[in-house]
């Protein structure tokens, strides 16, 4: 059923010659305001907790990543109604997608064969989101360790000046 306030709304906001010179440019033709008002709609239905209004909310995340894919609390909210689904593995998929070193890595081998690709891929399928002691008992994940980029990063940059006071300069 068609709202008919709706359908004049549309009607009269199509034809430029309706409107006044102050509103030509409503809110919802800026991008960003778009974007803003979607993850505001899905956070209120994010804090529902219900199943279908996750899913509504993922459909409106989805389309304001359309419009802004580097939006973070997008992002952020989309990770938050994927793991509230349990879809793990498309958390996996979407973390990966957003790591710049783990794209430059791979992105790097062009030349190489589509054995190395369908390998890389194989690999990636591989990775376990959570230990379970009945898969492969051959393989250990335990070794896995979480760290600070900016620990490392300052560790590095720390290992560089100290090289540099015995050897010199570096240039």
């Amino acid at each position: 059923m068609v709202d008919c306030s709706f359908a004049s709304m549309a009607t009269s906001s199509t034809s430029p010659s309706h409107l006044l010179p102050s509103e030509k440019k409503h809110w919802w033709l800026t991008t960003k305001k778009m974007v803003d008002r979607y993850i505001r709609d899905a956070r209120v239905m994010i804090s529902t907790r219900e199943e279908n209004e996750i899913n509504s909310a993922l459909s409106l995340l989805d389309a304001a990543l359309s419009l802004s894919p580097r939006s973070e609390s997008a992002l952020e909210l989309k990770a938050r109604c994927l793991l509230f689904l349990r879809r793990y593995k498309e958390v996996a998929d979407m973390l990966q997608d957003y790591i710049p070193s783990y794209k430059m890595a791979y992105s790097d081998d062009s030349s190489g064969s589509s054995s190395d690709n369908l390998s890389q891929t194989l690999s990636r399928e591989r990775v376990k989101l959570l230990g379970s002691s009945s898969d492969s008992p051959g393989c250990d994940y335990r070794s896995f360790k979480c760290f600070s980029v900016s620990d490392l990063k300052r560790k590095v940059l720390a290992g560089i000046s100290k090289n540099c006071d015995k050897e010199g300069q570096w240039r």
